[in-house]
């Protein structure tokens, strides 16, 4: 991307570890079509971590410490992927409703769930529990299979992993942020320097790249 990642001086290890991080942000916009870039990564047993990037300035990540009951790892990944999409999609959704969006994922098996429930499906990960949670809430990706079905002018595509695209790598690195974070590796203070520090450089790029 000609450009180094934050993640490069981020501080040294603390002690301290947290259940559940996350920030939102939002940078400087990039004119023209929406387009929504998200990623996981997963840690040990039991920390998740996603993040997303899109070209209306929005920028995120989130990492928890997932329930031990869905024992299968690639199914804790395809559900760390789709809340990606899920998280991405709300906060672009909410500012700009009606205007087409592509959400590019790099999880084929994520995107197969998300093809399937546009045209109605509603199988879901295997171990993915779908009663409701604490306050009668649905779950995020209960939620997701609802948003692919009935929202109009939403476009779901596959974008090949560590190929350079900005958007897919930013997401890729906050991801990666929010997981460090969880572990304790990288102080939850210096998220909200270090998101849209990350967002508005590969943002920036990916400017660059379509001017070229």
């Amino acid at each position: 991307m000609g450009r180094r990642s934050p993640l490069a001086h981020a501080p040294r290890p603390t002690t301290s570890t947290h259940r559940q991080v996350f920030v939102n942000d939002r940078v400087k916009a990039v004119a023209g079509p929406i387009v929504l870039a998200t990623d996981a990564s997963v840690g040990g047993p039991d920390r998740v971590a996603s993040g997303y990037l899109a070209t209306t300035g929005h920028a995120g990540l989130r990492a928890h410490v997932y329930p031990k009951y869905p024992v299968r790892s690639h199914s804790r990944v395809v559900v760390t992927e789709l809340r990606a999409v899920y998280w991405g999609l709300k906060a672009v959704l909410h500012e700009h409703p009606g205007r087409p969006v592509e959400a590019r994922v790099d999880n084929l098996q994520a995107l197969r769930h998300l093809h399937s429930w546009q045209q109605g499906g509603t199988d879901m990960p295997e171990g993915y529990d779908t009663h409701l949670r604490s306050q009668g809430r649905r779950p995020s990706l209960v939620k997701l299979q609802l948003l692919a079905e009935y929202t109009p002018d939403l476009t779901f595509v596959h974008e090949k992993a560590h190929a350079g695209h900005p958007l897919n790598e930013a997401a890729d690195s906050l991801a990666k942020l929010g997981l460090r974070c969880a572990r304790g590796a990288v102080p939850r203070t210096e998220l909200p320097r270090l998101v849209p520090l990350w967002a508005s450089g590969a943002l920036a790029d990916y400017r660059r790249s379509r001017a070229a």
